[in-house]
């Protein structure tokens, strides 16, 4: 397990060695979100960073893995269903998400995976997508890539130490200044909602 979760470290370290430093872009209410730059793509990757209180990892790892709820997860989800449970903590699942005018609807097949260190009190959980998986719809512009991870670590005062980083393609026609200002609402959205769902 701990080999599996320092390979995945080594290759998000090589991965963010083709990016820029990371700029705190809000703290606001525990949470924290930082962007930066990244080589060769006009969008920029997020990192969210909060603390649980009162919460395990396990019950941590259910919400995240529980695609049939997204849509209080996720901003702007508005359909969501798994496509292959391939066990507990590894899926492949389908989400659409709603998208102001006058830009189209976009969605996303992403494939998520949790490696959980030996004695239960962290996880890695990566986030790929997954484009090709399923056919395209005429109505919709497919997410054409992205990639990601969450960290969790299960402090000793019965916290959740959380770290959300992704970097994706929106695909299609998307001016990059509306596309970057979602990598700061998105990752604050989301923390903010998972500490809804833990509370």
């Amino acid at each position: 397990m701990f080999k599996l979760l320092f390979i995945s470290t080594m290759l998000l370290v090589a991965t963010s060695m083709n990016s820029s430093s990371w700029e705190l872009k809000k703290d606001n209410d525990g949470i924290k979100v930082y962007v930066r730059s990244v080589e060769g793509s006009s969008f920029k990757e997020y990192k969210g960073e909060t603390v649980l209180k009162n919460t395990t990892l396990t019950k941590v790892l259910n919400i995240i893995f529980d695609v049939e709820n997204y849509d209080k997860l996720f901003p702007d989800v508005s359909k969501q269903k798994v496509i292959k449970q391939i066990s507990k903590y590894h899926n492949i699942h389908y989400v659409k998400v709603s998208t102001p005018w006058p830009v189209s609807d976009r969605d996303n097949v992403t494939e998520l995976e949790a490696t959980v260190s030996d004695d239960g009190k962290s996880a890695n959980i990566t986030i790929n997508a997954r484009p090709d998986m399923v056919e395209k719809k005429k109505d919709l512009v497919r997410i054409s890539g992205g990639k990601g991870h969450w960290e969790l670590k299960e402090n000793e005062d019965n916290s959740v130490s959380v770290l959300y980083q992704y970097h994706g393609n929106p695909g299609g026609s998307i001016p990059s200044w509306l596309a970057n200002s979602f990598v700061v609402s998105h990752p604050f959205e989301t923390l903010e909602n998972l500490h809804k769902r833990v509370e």
